[in-house]
């Protein structure tokens, strides 16, 4: 019923074409919404049979045949219509695979399927296709958060992070830039997505940084790396979180617990480059003019409460579905506070449509994403995968998460996020555990650079969305962002080599390891920028860089060159580098 409801919302709103008609839907487009109807609801009314039949023994009926291919069909161009074309090619190629599999040499050989079978795996009710965990998982958790962040949005708790995060960090030099980051750290909370956190907080930030002396490409790529950390940003996590709670069967609560170090190191890291431009370019705090004063935030700290009451609710063992419900009625009663955030029939409906439309997206990846699963693990070629990365990488811990990077970011560029973790860690997360990797910390690995993929070119989404904001040239900005976003790329190394920093050990453990990480994410920082208290020449910047790389590794060795290389850096940066740049000038 889930998908009865979404999938048809897809082929009513979204176009096919550029020159399809944008405010009435086609013949066609209605034709594609009646498919998805038949097909979803063939299966809740024949669900008594559907639900006591074995999948690979029972006769697969003819209309069945028909059905679960139309509806494959309709959900490939659902994905390609409102998502991205590059999500709908992989799901085509991985359907390719499915019935050419019996041709395929080596390890990808696999027996293959008839037509009937091959559409019953995707299509007949089991534990992965198109109505699979995932889209149990969209329908019994991820709409109640989507509708939780709309509603936190309408009563005007978005807009109050923004101005908090602008009290809070428009003081420091290069103020605007901070701003931007802790305005989508904390908006990260509510949206879950990276391109709606760059439009929420893009709108606002990317002027104020242009104003400030931020070049456009600079300012959309601060943006882009800002958004695409929120989506890593307990206690939301966007949808990943509950599949990977659903996955690995750990309970969400101990999923952002664990997240939250990291998450602080990836914004350790990007306020850090902030920070280094603003001292190379010279750029000043905010005036005091352009921030708002305490006294009109303290009216609406009240906004507060409802992050305060759902990590409380989800640390006493409520489940994330009851937790979003009860913190979504208090968030409704907290907006009758103030007569400017009332929620009218108006703001009701929107909230409710915009969750209708963003769940439709979600809905439709997770189908996407639940057939490309069917195929993986039905065929063994998942467990291929994971062969194939064990042996290029010689048993080298190192080398074989490097390759996992390189897929997880290839599979990732223009994929969302959610769809390049599901493929990306049935592919790598049995590699790391042939390494004797935990399995929560494969899965987030795996999650972290799925996200971070929306900063890597040729098609970094995220980067796109914030160039078009700045007016900048979107290849470059990809690539900005991308450099900028370099020191978070460190991170998930380091909770691998680290375990600490998934709070496991002692709390001595875990506040050495936070201190060694965090020390070489602003080394890796200042030799990616070129500054540190003073400009670096490129000898420093070398080796800023290798002492940045060697306090991920946890052995004493390792720990103490890297304190030594940082603290000579340090010094002689200090002592022999010329002064810095004169402030700019504001207009």
């Amino acid at each position: 019923m889930h998908l009865c409801l979404l999938l048809p919302v897809i082929f009513i709103l979204y176009p096919a074409t550029s020159r399809s008609p944008k405010h009435r839907p086609t013949w066609l487009d209605i034709t594609a919404a009646l498919i998805c109807i038949a097909a979803t609801l063939y299966t809740v009314f024949d669900a008594e049979r559907l639900n006591t039949r074995f999948v690979g023994f029972h006769e697969v009926l003819p209309l069945e045949v028909v059905l679960g291919a139309l509806l494959g069909v309709a959900v490939i161009e659902a994905c390609r219509r409102a998502l991205s074309k590059w999500f709908a090619a992989t799901v085509v190629l991985v359907m390719g695979y499915l019935f050419t599999c019996q041709y395929w040499p080596g390890l990808f050989h696999f027996k293959g399927f008839s037509f009937d079978r091959a559409i019953e795996i995707l299509y007949l009710p089991s534990d992965d296709g198109i109505f699979g965990f995932l889209t149990g998982i969209s329908a019994e958790i991820l709409y109640i958060y989507i509708l939780f962040a709309g509603v936190l949005t309408a009563t005007g708790a978005g807009d109050f992070l923004i101005r908090l995060a602008t009290w809070l960090a428009g003081w420091a030099r290069g103020g605007s830039a901070k701003i931007s980051v802790v305005s989508s750290a904390l908006y990260g909370t509510v949206s879950g997505s990276t391109v709606a956190n760059v439009y929420a907080t893009g709108s606002f930030t990317i002027p104020l940084m242009k104003k400030s002396g931020y070049s456009a490409k600079q300012s959309a790529a601060v943006e882009a790396i800002s958004g695409v950390g929120g989506q890593i940003m307990p206690p939301i996590m966007g949808a990943g979180s509950f599949i990977m709670a659903e996955v690995t069967g750990v309970p969400y609560f101990t999923i952002i617990k664990v997240a939250v170090i990291p998450a602080l190191l990836y914004y350790l890291g990007v306020m850090c480059m902030v920070h280094f431009i603003a001292l190379k370019r010279g750029i000043t705090p905010l005036n005091k003019e352009q921030r708002p004063q305490g006294q009109s935030l303290l009216r609406r700290s009240y906004f507060i409460l409802p992050f305060v009451l759902i990590v409380s609710l989800l640390a006493c063992g409520y489940s994330p579905s009851k937790s979003a419900f009860h913190t979504i009625w208090v968030t409704i009663l907290l907006s009758f506070l103030d007569k400017k955030t009332w929620l009218n029939r108006t703001k009701i409906l929107g909230i409710f449509f915009k969750s209708l439309v963003n769940c439709a997206l979600i809905a439709a990846v997770l189908a996407g994403a639940g057939m490309i699963v069917a195929v993986l693990t039905r065929t063994g070629v998942a467990l291929s995968f994971g062969s194939i990365l064990v042996s290029a990488s010689q048993g080298h811990l190192l080398l074989a998460m490097v390759l996992i990077f390189v897929i997880v970011s290839v599979l990732g560029t223009g994929i969302p996020t959610t769809a390049a973790y599901i493929i990306g860690v049935t592919v790598g997360a049995q590699a790391l555990g042939n390494f004797e990797v935990s399995l929560l910390a494969a899965h987030l690995f795996v999650f972290y650079y799925a996200v971070l993929a929306d900063l890597t070119p040729p098609d970094a989404v995220t980067s796109f969305a914030a160039a078009n904001l700045a007016g900048s040239e979107p290849m470059a900005t990809g690539i900005e962002g991308f450099r900028l976003g370099i020191a978070g790329f460190l991170v998930p190394f380091a909770f691998i080599f680290q375990p600490a920093l998934l709070l496991k050990g002692t709390p001595l453990e875990i506040l050495a390891g936070l201190a060694s990480t965090g020390i070489g994410v602003v080394c890796l920082a200042a030799g990616v920028i070129g500054q540190f208290t003073r400009p670096l020449n490129p000898l420093m910047r070398v080796t800023f860089l290798a002492s940045s790389c060697l306090l991920v590794f946890p052995s004493t060795y390792t720990l103490l060159l890297g304190l030594g290389l940082t603290l000579l850096a340090m010094l002689w940066s200090h002592f022999t580098a010329p002064p810095l740049a004169k402030p700019v000038k504001k207009p």
